[in-house]
């Protein structure tokens, strides 16, 4: 626990300035400045007083700072932006829940004029871990070529599952216009993507409207169900491949910060588990997308391994889910829908260069009205030289 509105950690000043960002001597945390190391040393009080720090390259709003290549030391952007992810990594470590972050524990600050929050959580590093945008892609890929066929999305419906188990277990009833409230935000993200997304891509997803809209409109029909706090971001982005103790593939889930296109107050509240399951199967399809990008090819086999592994993953959930009445499946359709909407959103907002993954998605999943004039869809360009 740190005490007061501007604690000294390494030598360095430690304020909240203008909107709740978290400064270092008036600048962002950075890997060398010797806090993440100092942090992470409150917490792991092994770790040597000259451990080497080194910065996660990633475009993120936290600053995660590898120390002595044994801990991650997450020290966040804003104030209480990893209260959420902190509370629940705690339980699921005491809950010993295999297949996500393991936790080492977290650095509090108690401010006087803002009360007490999470300053950085420290988790477990794992050695030459990639994300999923890297190994999954590797994979599918690989299967294109006629490679083995992937066994990871059967695990990753077991760690969801999992997951769910362990924070469903105090899951309560969902108000009784949830159903309503779900479909008038996705109808919102669906209305924010027509409005912003131009050219072919546009022709295309105008031309699908109907269908997504149709998804959507099936959650004003469905029951109120449970909710609880979930991932909240959950995609294959979202889990790291490393090498296990028997040198087999190893899959962990991590950041548990919930849905960064929400507002921070609200990315706490409880959902649906199906939110979740959804996200996780969107990201397979933007995986088959990525795939035939990094093959420069339009190829079937992408999407035929898409529908297996979308297949697998359910499958693999259900079976798992101790608490079954989390999951109601007729929630997918519209949360799929809104999901990729969100993608191409998000694209709009910050990342031109990916609005090709959602537009192969909804372009593949979707039926043409063929209203308008409409070319089909071709990956973009890609050199493996490129960053």
């Amino acid at each position: 626990m740190l005490d007061g509105d501007s604690p000294v950690v390494a030598g360095r000043v430690v304020t909240v300035g203008e909107g709740g960002r978290v400064r270092v001597d008036g600048a962002r945390p950075a890997a060398g400045d010797g806090v993440g190391r100092a942090l992470a040393r409150l917490v792991v009080p092994e770790i040597e007083a000259d451990a080497p720090e080194r910065a996660i390259e990633v475009d993120q709003t936290n600053t995660s700072v590898i120390v002595g290549d044994r801990v991650i030391v997450k020290i966040v952007g804003e104030w209480a932006a990893s209260d959420r992810s902190a509370v629940l990594l705690e339980r699921l470590a005491d809950a010993g829940t295999d297949g996500v972050d393991r936790l080492r524990g977290r650095v509090q600050w108690r401010h006087p004029q803002l009360g007490t929050s999470t300053l950085a959580i420290v988790t477990d590093f794992h050695v030459g871990a990639t994300d999923g945008w890297t190994w999954a892609v590797a994979d599918v890929q690989a299967r294109m070529d006629g490679g083995a066929e992937p066994d990871w999305p059967a695990v990753l419906g077991v760690h969801a599952a999992r997951l769910h188990d362990v924070l469903g277990s105090d899951a309560r009833s969902a108000a009784p216009d949830a159903p309503v409230a779900r479909r008038v935000r996705a109808e919102a993200a669906l209305d924010r993507a027509l409005a912003t997304t131009t050219g072919d891509a546009g022709a295309r997803l105008a031309n699908r409207s109907e269908a997504l809209a149709g998804g959507i409109r099936s959650l004003g029909a469905t029951e109120p169900g449970w909710e609880f706090p979930i991932h909240g971001d959950l995609h294959v982005g979202q889990v790291l491949a490393s090498a296990g103790d028997d040198g087999a593939r190893r899959y962990t889930i991590i950041d548990f910060d919930g849905d960064p296109a929400l507002p921070a107050d609200e990315r706490g509240r409880p959902d649906a588990a199906a939110r979740d399951v959804a996200h996780l199967l969107v990201s397979l399809d933007l995986v088959a997308a990525v795939a035939q990008k990094y093959a420069r090819r339009v190829d079937d086999a992408a999407w035929a391994w898409a529908d297996r592994a979308r297949n697998a993953l359910l499958s693999a959930y259900r079976e798992t889910l101790g608490r079954a009445e989390l999951f109601d499946e007729a929630l997918l359709p519209g949360f799929e829908a809104e999901q990729l909407a969100a993608e191409l959103h998000y694209a709009d907002r910050f990342l031109p260069a990916w609005r090709y993954a959602p537009d192969a998605a909804i372009t593949h999943r979707y039926p043409s009205s063929h209203e308008l004039p409409e070319v089909p869809w071709t990956p973009p360009p890609f050199d493996p030289t490129s960053s």
